[in-house]
């Protein structure tokens, strides 16, 4: 029967394929709630099988009965009506029963399954190399994170048990028809070929047209990201209702490919309804023929015309799981795209050990993507313990240059040393682990302060916790908060000034313990008090650390030994500074236990 291949030509059968080998490790352990699912969905087609004989017996045998027929079984003709009666009762209360009890255990598969998935997604996005992330939209990533992973437990279990469920009641259906009558059975059937290549046909377009509505989605959902994660410029610009519009905009693109997609499923639902009509139409014509001829009973007719209703009605079933499956493998397409991409080598390399803290770049190129060269022969070293600042105009190479030594990005040519030995050959968790980074943007997360200084190292004691936020000068700001360290923060640390959240992001890279410090533009857009603070807080820090600040200017405040300035992509000068570091108030112990000498260029 070509019908159900036919139907699911829509299907990309290696994406199906892919799916399965990618995500079956999400159903390990679930071997016994598949088996269980699988089972009752059969249970459950056999007593659909069974519902229709009862009411044979009553027309054959209660209301209309022939000549010296004796009742069902023996029975009298009252006792074949209550036997009847009971055995509908029972096998809807064994259905229901069943129904309900395999609802139950596959939401429970199926949701454990999309919890490990998006799991496994989750962990992914974040292994990812960063050109990665500086690329793509975080909003359509969202998408797929939550609403495509949602759609890919169809694909990979729900569609399934519904198909194989619809598909062994058609296919039982079939038998019992044939065999009850093979002439009616073939008419019955006859609109399946023509009914499998409309669903075909349909299913094709209708992955085609759920593909790009997810798309669309995802640039509605980025868009709404942006300008939620920007609200104090669209208030300041008065630009509310210019937002609403572009969110309108990208939402009626995807509004339109959603009704486009509703349009397509109901070209095939009608088609189904019209053909299976003209199947049962003429089941019934001639059928009712054979009924007053005497070939066929009037109880043997209603089960004949019950069979070809229900054989036409997992075929709807059938259809709209095709239509599922055609949405799912759309989505699971596009989370596979994410998972295809190759993270970051972790765990590749020996594991790095404690440092000095000399980093050294030899003819160090990287061109991003576009083909912007950011970085063009850099040949530079920094003594451990030492403070540097990079100072140069927007597009120099700064930001670049951090990301390099934190192997964020690879360069593209030259080698980067740290302690005389190529960064390259190191774990990169573990390398990682002997810097701490403040970026130029405020990145806190929507916790307490105490969660968001923990971040730079979770296993800390609340000493520590403490010691940081006095080495980073904002402790007297925890104080003020109701809730002290427990206050929980808005987004990106809403509820801070600037300078607050540049002093607490400072207390998180204390807390770190890490030989190497790099910031990134600090002290930026900052009035002279939070400046002073944030440079005090800073030089506190450094103590004892090699670190390099990245400032559009000298940022002599912070009492450099270096002043290191860049512009396209090259080193112009470096410039020796006297440091006087009698100034400095002292660290707390607790928090700064490195080597106070610093070693002057």
């Amino acid at each position: 029967m070509t019908w159900v291949p036919q139907s699911f030509r829509g299907v990309s059968l290696g994406t199906v394929r892919e799916t399965f080998r990618t995500f079956r490790p999400a159903l390990r352990g679930q071997s016994l709630g598949l088996a269980s699912s699988f089972l009752l969905t059969l249970l459950v087609t056999g007593l659909e099988l069974l519902r229709p004989w009862p009411i044979k017996f009553i027309f054959d045998r209660v209301l209309i009965p022939q000549t010296g027929q004796p009742g069902a079984f023996g029975l009298s003709p009252q006792g074949t009506l209550v036997a009847a009666a009971g055995a509908t009762l029972l096998i809807s209360v064994l259905l229901g029963t069943l129904v309900q009890r395999s609802t139950i255990v596959a939401a429970q598969v199926g949701r454990k399954a999309t919890v490990r998935i998006r799991r496994q997604v989750f962990e992914h996005l974040h292994k990812l190399a960063f050109p990665f992330h500086h690329t793509s939209r975080t909003g359509d990533l969202l998408v797929r994170l939550m609403g495509d992973v949602n759609m890919i437990r169809d694909a990979l279990f729900a569609s399934w048990v519904n198909i194989v469920g619809r598909g062994t009641l058609f296919l039982g259906t079939a038998v019992i028809m044939f065999l009850l009558e093979p002439w009616l059975a073939l008419l019955a059937l006859y609109p399946l070929p023509l009914l499998g290549l409309e669903l075909g046909r349909s299913s094709r377009k209708l992955s085609e047209v759920a593909r790009k509505q997810r798309r669309r989605e995802g640039d509605a959902a980025s868009f709404a990201a942006e300008s939620l994660r920007q609200i104090r410029v669209v208030k300041a610009y008065a630009a509310e209702d210019r937002a609403t519009r572009m969110f309108s905009k990208d939402s009626r693109s995807g509004e339109r490919a959603g009704v486009q997609a509703a349009r397509i499923t109901a070209h095939m639902e009608r088609m189904t309804e019209i053909l299976t009509g003209a199947g049962l139409a003429m089941v019934l014509f001639v059928g009712a023929s054979w009924t007053v001829s005497g070939r066929l009973t009037a109880g043997e007719l209603l089960v004949f015309v019950s069979y070809a209703r229900s054989l036409y009605k997992p075929l709807r079933k059938v259809s709209n799981e095709g239509t599922r499956l055609s949405k799912a493998t759309a989505c699971a397409g596009r989370v596979l795209e994410v998972l295809r991409m190759s993270p970051e080598s972790f765990g590749v390399g020996r594991p790095a050990p404690e440092f000095r803290g000399a980093l050294a770049l030899e003819d160090v190129h990287y061109r991003y993507a576009d083909g912007n060269e950011a970085l063009r022969g850099i040949t530079v070293a920094f003594e451990p313990g030492g403070l540097v600042v990079v100072s140069g105009p927007n597009g120099s190479g700064k930001s670049t240059l951090l990301s390099v030594l934190l192997r964020l990005l690879v360069p593209t040519s030259g080698r980067v040393l740290l302690d005389d030995e190529p960064i390259e050959g190191f774990e990169l968790e573990s390398y990682r682990n002997r810097f701490a980074y403040v970026p130029q943007d405020t990145q806190l997360f929507g916790a307490t302060i105490r969660e968001n200084i923990l971040y730079g190292r979770p296993d800390a004691a609340e000493a520590e916790i403490r010691a940081a936020a006095r080495a980073a000068l904002f402790d007297g700001v925890a104080a003020r908060l109701p809730g002290g360290y427990d206050a929980v923060l808005g987004e990106d640390g809403a509820t801070l000034s600037g300078g607050e959240a540049r002093r607490l992001m400072l207390a998180r890279a204390a807390l770190r313990h890490a030989r190497v410090l790099l910031l990134d533009e600090p002290l930026s857009g900052l009035d002279p008090e939070a400046r002073r603070l944030v440079g005090l807080a800073i030089r506190r820090i450094a103590a004892g650390r090699t670190t390099i600040v990245v400032s559009h200017g000298p940022a002599s405040e912070l009492d450099p030994d270096l002043i290191l300035r860049m512009a396209e992509g090259r080193v112009r000068s470096v410039e020796a500074v006297s440091r006087a570091t009698d100034d400095i108030p002292e660290a707390p112990q607790t928090v700064i236990r490195l080597d106070q000498r610093r070693v002057s260029s």
